[in-house]
C-alpha cells in the first residue's frame, strides 16, 4: 500500500493557523487522506485527521519522517525539520501585516524566494491545498535538499578582506605627524 499520509503543522504561535487546519482537513476528506495534524491554538479542531494541539519535538520529527508530505506554515523551524527528513512539502504563508495577532505576515517573501530554490509546493491561498497537496503526492516521495550553508564562506572571505586590512596597515608607509 502507498503511503498517503499527510502531516499538517502550524508551529507553536498561541493563536495556530485556523485557515490551514480547515483546508487541510477539507482536504485530507476530499482526497482520502489520512494524517495527523499538531494545531496549536487553533480554534479549528479537525474531523478527518488525528490531531494534537503540541508535540514533543521528537515526536513531532518522527511524525514528520513518517508522512508522505508535510503541510507546514512558513516558519523556518518546521521547514528546515521537513527538509532535513527529506519529504514533500506544502507551505501555505500566514498573510497580511505582522502583528501581535498575526506574527508572520513576512512569510509570503520568505516562502516565494524559498519555493525558487528548493522543489516546495507553495500555496499562496488555504483554499487551494488539496490541488498543492495532490501535486506534493504526484511528486516523488523523498527530496535531496541541498542544505549547504554559504555563511562559512562569508565568514572566511569577510575575515580574508580583514587580514588584507590588516597586512596592508602593516605595511602602508608612515608619515610623521603633521604640524
Amino acid at each position: 500500500m502507498t503511503n498517503r499520509s499527510i502531516l499538517v503543522a502550524v508551529g507553536t504561535f498561541k493563536d495556530g493557523f485556523d485557515a490551514l487546519v480547515a483546508a487541510a482537513d477539507e482536504a485530507a476528506e476530499r482526497l482520502g487522506l489520512e494524517g495527523f495534524a499538531q494545531i496549536g491554538g487553533s480554534r479549528v479542531v479537525p474531523r478527518r485527521l488525528l490531531w494534537a494541539r503540541w508535540l514533543p519535538p521528537d515526536v513531532l520529527v518522527e511524525r514528520i519522517r513518517a508522512a508522505r508530505v508535510v503541510v507546514v506554515h512558513g516558519g523556518v523551524g518546521l521547514l528546515g525539520e521537513a527538509m532535513r527528513a527529506g519529504r514533500p512539502i506544502v507551505a501555505v504563508p500566514r498573510r497580511g501585516p505582522t502583528t501581535a495577532v498575526n506574527p508572520a505576515g513576512d512569510q509570503l517573501r520568505f516562502l516565494r524566494r524559498l519555493a525558487e530554490r528548493y522543489p516546495i509546493v507553495l500555496c499562496e491561498d488555504p483554499q487551494r491545498i488539496a490541488t498543492a497537496i495532490e501535486t506534493a503526492l504526484a511528486g516523488p516521495s523523498s527530496i535531496l535538499y541541498p542544505l549547504g550553508s554559504d555563511v562559512p564562506e562569508i565568514v572566511a572571505a569577510y575575515l580574508r578582506g580583514r587580514s588584507l586590512m590588516a597586512e596592508f596597515a602593516r605595511s602602508a608607509p608612515t608619515r610623521p605627524p603633521s604640524r
